[in-house]
């Protein structure tokens, strides 16, 4: 595959005192988002690892948890799309810092309510702090490094996210009684009013120097309407978008009630074990293991398992995601699915209570780290891809647009959805019902955002050779070697 008259090849750039100095800057900026990143999921996550104590505490039912979750992310969708084009027209810095200050006290907020009104409000403004970070973010980081760098740079930021979420989980044990919650959001709130701050005095940066010249999307126009008809018109763009609906609501789905799920599952007084379970201290606890466990090697995976498919596959950073997700699938049926099965085994009926949370939870566990693995393999490359087919000065406008219509298809109303499914189930396997809800609806649509992301790699390719570069510089390939996915 040649290179594209007008845009040659980008040289190496001499390692000099100016060269070092750059670098090191990339990586504070690396780091700051990093951490910034962990807060992020931290503070949200850290409401689902505590969502059994505060639904008994506060009188909810499964229904109004869902709704939580859904009401955060319809703010959080909404927003993206206007936050991301300004991202593009003001200083991404300042849209990260403002949003970083924004959920952090909404963090803060969330230890004083006292009712589902006041906790619905709340989590709605965490979501109008969190929307700006995605469009935003993104393409600030990718501006310090080189597109070839670019899905294992984003594969280990998305580690922040993983680890701020289990560290959420592991941060609501201690604090799993009635009362005692609250403090858990005044601990996790603070730090982010700093790092607010860290991010707002950051140099800004549009674009990487070995970034393709195009600086509009073809046919782009004036008005909004224009501008998402251009953007929607990129193939990748529209691939990305149902590959990420998909797996959006699968992913939104089982890790709102994944600790749910546990605790109703095993704990003391659920039905399979009414007089011995799993202590409601150590849910949360293995709840953040598994998240943390497989989805960091998830990440890591993700990024070194794509730059090694590119290899072979121009279309690799968008298939990766789809195999992802389709090896997710049977993982989830395994981790949620295995106490209907083992019920109706002899073996597994007539043994002690003990043997069989011993055996349930080791299947448990077993099937839970493959689908913490498969479901973040996505995170680096395809997000890397979504940057790869657009403009470096339009990538906060098409972010802003890709993340607002993945999640108004695929998870706004997914814990709604499961949850009243659950609701709906209600007396038919006791506290077993949330696992059912959710056997029903994640492996079907698992296995169709795999479809999606293998069929749909075959458009990278056109894509960014659209905006004059070739796929085997976008991934630091030898052409000779790559062909088309």
């Amino acid at each position: 595959m040649s290179q594209p008259s007008g845009h040659p090849a980008p040289t190496p750039t001499p390692i000099g005192p100016a060269t070092r100095r750059a670098a090191r800057y990339a990586s504070y900026i690396f780091w700051l988002m990093f951490i910034i990143n962990f807060l992020n999921y931290l503070d949200r996550w850290v409401f689902t690892g505590l969502s059994p104590i505060i639904k008994t505490d506060l009188k909810l039912d499964d229904f109004q948890i869902g709704l939580l979750a859904t009401a955060f992310l319809l703010v959080y969708t909404i927003l993206a799309l206007p936050l991301g084009f300004l991202a593009d027209r003001l200083a991404r810095k300042s849209i990260v810092g403002i949003g970083v200050a924004i959920w952090s006290i909404a963090t803060l907020l969330t230890g004083l309510v006292g009712n589902f009104s006041t906790l619905l409000a709340v989590r709605t403004l965490l979501g109008v702090g969190e929307g700006s970070y995605y469009p935003a973010g993104t393409p600030m980081l990718a501006a310090y490094f080189p597109p070839s760098r670019r899905a294992q740079v984003l594969s280990r930021w998305s580690v922040g996210a993983l680890i701020g979420a289990a560290v959420g989980f592991l941060i609501a044990s201690p604090f799993s009684s009635p009362g005692a919650w609250r403090y858990a959001f005044y601990f996790t709130g603070v730090p982010g009013l700093l790092f607010a701050f860290l991010i707002w005095r950051t140099r800004e940066k549009t674009r990487h120097e070995e970034d393709p010249p195009a600086d509009h999307v073809p046919g782009e126009g004036r008005t909004i309407r224009r501008r998402l008809g251009a953007y929607l018109s990129i193939p990748t763009v529209r691939v990305i978008v149902a590959l990420h609906a998909l797996g959006f609501f699968a992913l939104t789905s089982v890790t709102t009630f994944l600790a749910i799920y546990l605790a109703a599952t095993y704990e003391p007084g659920s039905p399979g074990f009414p007089h011995s379970g799993l202590s409601p201290k150590l849910v949360p606890i293995l709840s953040g293991a598994v998240v943390l466990v497989g989805g960091i090697l998830g990440n890591l995976g993700g990024g070194w398992w794509s730059d090694r498919l590119g290899r072979r596959r121009e279309g690799a950073r968008v298939m990766t995601g789809g195999l992802g997700f389709l090896l997710a699938a049977p993982s989830v049926l395994v981790a949620i699915g295995a106490p209907y099965v083992l019920n109706l085994l002899p073996f597994y009926t007539g043994a002690s209570e003990g043997t069989r949370l011993g055996i349930g939870v080791s299947i448990f566990v077993v099937g839970a780290l493959a689908g913490a693995f498969f479901l973040n393999v996505y995170n680096g490359p395809v997000s890397a891809a979504l940057l790869d087919v657009v403009p470096a000065n339009e990538r906060g406008s098409v972010g802003g647009t890709e993340l607002t219509l993945a999640h108004l298809l695929g998870d706004v109303y997914a814990a709604s959805a499961v949850g009243a499914l659950a609701v709906a189930l209600h007396g038919t396997l006791g506290g077993e019902q949330i696992g059912l809800a959710l056997l029903i609806t994640c492996p079907v649509v698992l296995v169709a955002a795999g479809i999606v992301g293998i069929w749909g790699s075959r458009f990278y390719r056109g894509d960014v050779e659209a905006l004059g570069a070739t796929a085997s510089a976008m991934l630091g390939t030898n052409p000779t070697e790559v062909r088309a996915g």
